[in-house]
């Protein structure tokens, strides 16, 4: 069984922009490695950028599906809401104000 999760940054606009995390999304493991790793807006955006992830590892290397979808982008936080429960996310991670945030489903 996996725990998904959903990654997102927000952006300039005030829009988010997100992924679809497959395994391990539970904060033990996702957020840690994010709050270690993504430290920064542009390294939060980079991850972003490159699409949906199958699993993060612990040194924060990002195992991509072959075939992922790239970064969803949503007007709003409720639509960033609605997204992570499309894709069945236990987890949902932001990075804004300089910080990771995360709300369990």
């Amino acid at each position: 069984m996996s725990t998904r999760a959903t990654i997102a940054c927000k952006q300039e606009d005030g829009r988010y922009a997100a992924i679809y995390l497959h395994f391990d999304g539970y904060q033990d493991h996702a957020g840690r490695v994010l709050k270690e790793h993504y430290t920064s807006i542009e390294s939060a955006r980079t991850l972003v950028v490159g699409g949906d992830i199958r699993s993060l590892a612990n040194d924060g290397t990002p195992e991509r599906f072959t075939d992922g979808n790239r970064a969803v982008v949503m007007p709003t936080r409720a639509a960033l809401h609605e997204f992570a429960r499309n894709c069945g996310a236990e987890y949902i991670y932001v990075f804004e104000d300089e910080a990771w945030h995360s709300h369990k489903f």
